[in-house]
């Protein structure tokens, strides 16, 4: 199927891979494509796919969702172990073919995607974007997101996945079976506020880049 609109395009990986067993790891991945796929706030062109064992990649139809997908895809990763985490690998542009499959598709979106996803390795940040222009002040916010979510606890990891879920601080004491008051300091450790904003505004400072 041709098409010619703007997506974004993920290419993610585990990190640390090796380090753990590969059934621990198909079940953390196949426990996070499963939430991708059910959650309503993201409308996929192509759902997510694992390949490698390791990896998935998966197609946005609507590019102001991808900021809050690689976070919670991250906060659902590092919840399971301390070493445990994602590079996710975000192409913004036009996806001239579409097939059925990311692997098969091509465009300026996925070739984007998998450049960075060879050059993710060397930066420090774990969640990169790729523009058709260039974005240095957006990488640079990245670096910044990068200090709040590599500082978080497996508990808190918890939390900001129940939080990007659309949890209220009361739910979250229940499903973590805590009181309310732990539950926000949890929420507080965490930066929650800081990932909040960022999430909310990103589609304004991705606007900035993708206007033609």
């Amino acid at each position: 199927m041709l098409m010619k609109s703007l997506r974004a395009v993920i290419t993610a990986d585990m990190v640390n891979y090796t380090q753990f067993s590969r059934e621990e790891a198909t079940i953390w991945l196949e426990e996070l494509l499963s939430l991708l796929h059910q959650n309503k706030a993201f409308k996929w062109a192509l759902k997510p796919e694992i390949y490698r064992g390791d990896s998935f990649q998966a197609v946005l139809k609507n590019t102001d969702e991808a900021m809050r997908m690689a976070i919670l895809a991250r906060a659902c990763i590092r919840k399971h172990a301390p070493n445990a985490d994602m590079r996710i690998a975000i192409g913004i542009g036009h996806t001239e073919l579409l097939t059925d499959r990311p692997g098969t598709s091509d465009g300026e979106a996925f070739r984007l995607s998998g450049h960075l996803a060879d050059k993710i390795r060397q930066q420090k940040a774990r969640i990169g974007i790729a523009l058709p222009r260039p974005s240095e002040p957006l990488s640079a916010t990245l670096d910044l997101l990068e200090t709040v979510i590599e500082s978080w606890t497996a508990a808190q990891s918890q939390v900001v996945e129940a939080l990007l879920q659309g949890k209220n601080v009361t739910q979250i004491a229940e499903m973590f079976s805590i009181s309310q008051s732990a539950a926000s300091q949890r929420v507080a450790a965490s930066k929650w506020w800081a990932i909040d904003s960022f999430i909310t505004t990103f589609p304004k400072q991705l606007s900035l880049y993708t206007k033609r």
